[in-house]
C-alpha cells in the first residue's frame, strides 16, 4: 500500500524535462509530509495500467507542468501552440476524479508562456502559473507547497493490527491479536479477501481448531486464517470492521522458541478492487504498541 503521495504530472522528452519532474518531487517530499511521484519512461500499456492510472485514481494532490511540444494550424488558420499529449491526459482524468468522482483533488498547474489554451483546459479555471524556464517553476513551488503543509490525505483503507491485553490464564499473560479493516474512502468496500498468518508458537498455550483456518498447513511454523466479505459483512463508508481476534500467549511461545519468539511476526493481506494491502508486526513492536 503507497504511503499518502502528489502526482507530478511533468514532461520526459528532454533530459531538462525529467530532471525537473526530480526535482518537484525532492520539494514535495522536503516541504510537505507526502511523497512524490514521477512515472519516467512508461510506454506501454501494462505500464500505464499499473504506474499512472493506479497512481491517479490513489493520489492526494496533483502537480502539472505543460510544456511546449510544437505549433499546429487549425483550419480557421489560427496557430495553437501545444502541450504534451500524455500531461494533457493526465489533466483530464484529474478532471474526471474531480468532477465526476467528486473527490476533492488539490492541484498546482505551471503553464509555458507559448502554450495555448486548448482541449478540456478551456473549460477548467486551473488558474496555471507561467514559466520560461524550468528554474522558474522551482522558484515558484515552494510558496504553494507552503500551503499543502496542513493538506490531509484523503480518505484510505488500511489494514490495521493491533494487541491488547487478555487478562491471565494458568498464571500466563494472555493478550489478544485483533485485526481490522479500515475504510476511510468515500463508498464501501463490498468484496474483498483477507489472509493473515501468524506464529504457530504463540497459540502453544491452547490444542484448538479455529474456524477459517487454512488447512493443511503449509508451514508447521505459522499458522494461516482467510476470511472475506461473504463471512465477516460489508465495509461501510468511514467505518471500520474486525475481521480477525485470537488470543495468544508469549509466555509459551518464549518457552517453545526462546528470545526468537519475539521477533516472529504477524503479517495480513487484504485483496481489494485490484490493489493490496498489507500490515506485518512483529510480536516485540505489537506488545511496545500495547
Amino acid at each position: 500500500m503507497r504511503k499518502p503521495f502528489i502526482f507530478v504530472s511533468c514532461g520526459q522528452f528532454t533530459e531538462a524535462e525529467k530532471r525537473l519532474g526530480k526535482q518537484i518531487v525532492a520539494q514535495v517530499e522536503t516541504l510537505t509530509e507526502f511523497t512524490g511521484f514521477f512515472a519516467e519512461e512508461v510506454q506501454d500499456l501494462n505500464g500505464l495500467d499499473a504506474n499512472i492510472l493506479r497512481a491517479l485514481r490513489e493520489c492526494d494532490g496533483f502537480i502539472t507542468v505543460l510544456h511546449p511540444r510544437g505549433k499546429i494550424v487549425r483550419p480557421d488558420q489560427t496557430v495553437v501552440t501545444r502541450a504534451s499529449v500524455w500531461i494533457e491526459q493526465e489533466i483530464a482524468i484529474a478532471t474526471y476524479i474531480q468532477r465526476v468522482e467528486e473527490r476533492p483533488l488539490p492541484i498546482i498547474a505551471f503553464k509555458h508562456k507559448d502554450v495555448s489554451r486548448e482541449g478540456i483546459r478551456e473549460l477548467l479555471h486551473l488558474n496555471p502559473i507561467e514559466f520560461e524556464t524550468e528554474s522558474d517553476v522551482l522558484a515558484k513551488l515552494p510558496e504553494r507547497l507552503i500551503a499543502w503543509k496542513s493538506l490531509k490525505p484523503r480518505g484510505r483503507i488500511e489494514l490495521v493490527l493491533s494487541s491488547a491485553s487478555a487478562g491471565k490464564q494458568d498464571d500466563h499473560a494472555i493478550s489478544r491479536l485483533d485485526l481490522n479493516l479500515v475504510n476511510d474512502a468515500p463508498k464501501p468496500i463490498e468484496q474483498y479477501e483477507c489472509k493473515i498468518c501468524i506464529p504457530a508458537s504463540i497459540l502453544a498455550h491452547w490444542s484448538a481448531s479455529y474456524s477459517n483456518e487454512v488447512m493443511p498447513r503449509e508451514d508447521p511454523n505459522v499458522r494461516c486464517f482467510r476470511f472475506s466479505e461473504r463471512n465477516k459483512g460489508i465495509v461501510g463508508s468511514r467505518d471500520r470492521r474486525e475481521l480477525f481476534s485470537i488470543q495468544y500467549c508469549m509466555h509459551c511461545a518464549s518457552q517453545k522458541e526462546g528470545i526468537a519468539a519475539k521477533d516472529r511476526e504477524a503479517t495480513a493481506i487484504a485483496w481489494i478492487e485490484g490493489t493490496e494491502y498489507e500490515v506485518r508486526k512483529t510480536m516485540e513492536e505489537l506488545a511496545k504498541q500495547r
